[in-house]
């Protein structure tokens, strides 16, 4: 059985009957340390000291109010989804259960999404929330209400964490009564994964998207090519896949791009598509005319095809805005838009400054074009030096920035043109010298880092966590991106000042969206014994 100990859940052999004892893991949780929502809700929230026992054969459901036919179709297929995750708690084999001794109550829910008639995440989207449950004569009433699609599918995902199996009797608990009122603290909360480097299968960036979407995660950006490959098989420029893919079965298809944003939308999650540009832009475009590869010196040799960058050419140009278009059909994407621009080091040779005048300004314009004609409300850009430059810093300014690699500095105050993404203390990839991993940032890590708040910029946009593929595929991806995605998602929604450590608290809560994650098919790694998973409370003895 299970004791309440200074709101951790403790098991305990042969108990007495002088103390009070919980059947059931689930219910010790609900009762003793509450629900265990990930990320935790910033919003109001109540919730009772009584259970109530539920099955999906005893359920009923209602669209209440739906603006449009397609939101109706997404939220069908996400209701779909929340089903099947409670199915699959009611699956679950377990031994030895004991008779139900309270009655099972019918579950009525009700979702009403009150007037964005687009179930796309917009740059505008409002995803607040917000749940209720009230019991009365064994039924059990379940309101979901937002404003968007996406606020009602968090509203699914957060019920979701509130519906346990509880182990003793095999039935589905909940509380009897329960109101959260939730709302993300910033917009912008993304994963990039660098598909340029290492190939990885549709099928592991599906069940990323499924991780992302149980930490309320909205962004998938998509960094699909780098100086080693172009792995997108485009219609209009064929050549670069022709050119850049490692080998014909490691290329995307346009029919596997509509199946990653497909699967996206109906997670609440966008997905920006980044094509690594002006330069290196390496072998893939070796096939133009318009690239260079200049020797400056004898010590600064370029000899290497990954160096190849792009001439600042009206048919560079051509190709490039044909690009926009087609990532902008495929993804659906219109009012943000990643345009890359990162100087990133490779062997010296590189160093792109001097030779790439004018990129931005040109760039913007045949986005426009691209676009119908209209600018997304967001153009994002790798944050480097170069936009210190006035020219540059003029054309960018108030547009957005991403963060990867920034010591502050007093003198540089120009950040404060800029929406900026941040990304810096993110990276989940290795620190790599000489091939080899040199550093390894911790979750705990992640989730402290609070100093980004006091950069002076025009607006904080977000923030994204990053993955460099250099020694990441598909057999170790997982163990990359979790539990530190799930760490930085909750830093992203509730961003709680008063709570910006790592405390015991957080550790039970995250421990427990692990096994969620977990039973979903997310692999994830842990991040303890299992032992402290039933013993939590001795675990814990030495953290604040």
């Amino acid at each position: 059985m299970w004791h309440c100990d200074n709101g951790f859940c403790n098991k305990v052999f042969r108990p007495t009957t002088n103390i009070s004892m919980y059947t059931s893991m689930s219910r010790c949780k609900l009762l003793c340390s509450g629900p265990q929502l990930w990320p935790q809700p910033i919003g109001y929230t109540y919730f009772s000291k009584t259970i109530v026992s539920l099955s999906i054969s005893k359920l009923e459901y209602k669209f209440q109010s739906i603006p449009s036919d397609s939101v109706n179709q997404y939220l069908a297929e996400a209701f779909k989804l929340f089903l099947k995750d409670l199915a699959r708690l009611e699956k679950i084999d377990t031994k030895s259960r004991e008779p139900l001794k309270e009655p099972v109550n019918k579950m009525i829910i009700q979702l009403d999404i009150e007037s964005d008639s687009d179930p796309r995440l917009r740059t505008n989207t409002d995803e607040a929330y917000v749940v209720k449950i009230d019991t009365e004569k064994h039924q059990v009433f379940i309101k979901i209400s937002a404003v968007s699609f996406c606020g009602v599918r968090h509203g699914l995902e957060t019920l979701s964490q509130l519906i346990l199996l509880d182990q003793s009797t095999g039935t589905l608990i909940t509380l009897s009564h329960a109101v959260i009122k939730d709302a993300p603290s910033y917009k912008y909360r993304g994963v990039m994964i660098d598909t340029g480097r290492n190939y990885i299968p549709v099928i592991d960036l599906m069940r990323t998207l499924d991780g992302m979407a149980m930490c309320k995660l909205n962004t998938f950006h998509w960094r699909i090519s780098d100086v080693t490959s172009f792995p997108l098989k485009l219609s209009k420029t064929p050549e670069l896949f022709e050119h850049g893919g490692y080998e014909r079965s490691m290329v995307y298809t346009r029919e596997d791009v509509k199946a990653v944003v497909k699967r996206a939308g109906i997670r609440g999650i966008r997905v920006l598509i980044e094509v690594a540009l002006p330069g290196p832009v390496g072998r893939p475009w070796s096939w133009m005319t318009d690239t260079s590869c200049p020797t400056k010196t004898e010590n600064f040799t370029c000899n290497n095809p990954l160096c190849l960058r792009l001439l600042m050419t009206e048919s560079i140009f051509d190709v490039i805005q044909n690009i926009y278009a087609e990532i902008i059909e495929l993804t659906n994407v219109d009012d943000i838009f990643h345009l890359s621009d990162g100087i990133f080091s490779l062997m010296r040779c590189n160093h792109l400054i001097e030779d790439r005048d004018g990129y931005l300004d040109k760039a913007l314009f045949r986005l426009r074009m691209a676009n119908k004609g209209f600018m997304p409300k967001l153009p994002i850009i790798w944050y480097s030096p170069h936009l210190s430059r006035d020219f540059e810093a003029k054309v960018w300014e108030k547009f957005g920035v991403q963060l990867l690699d920034w010591t502050q500095n007093p003198s540089e105050f120009y950040l404060s043109q800029f929406k900026v993404i941040h990304s810096t203390k993110w990276d989940l990839s290795c620190e790599m010298k000489k091939q080899r991993c040199t550093r390894y940032r911790t979750w705990q890590e992640m989730y402290s880092w609070k100093s980004w708040r006091n950069i002076e910029v025009f607006t904080i946009e977000g923030g994204e966590t990053v993955l460099w593929t250099d020694v990441v595929d598909t057999g170790n991806i997982d163990e990359h991106l979790w539990p530190r995605a799930a760490a930085v998602a909750e830093r992203l929604w509730s961003d709680m000042v008063a709570n910006s450590s790592a405390t015991k608290f957080v550790y039970l809560r995250l421990d427990t969206h692990r096994w969620r994650m977990l039973l979903r098919g997310v692999k994830v790694k842990p991040i303890w014994p299992a032992w402290c998973s039933f013993n939590p409370g001795i675990c814990l003895e030495r953290i604040p």
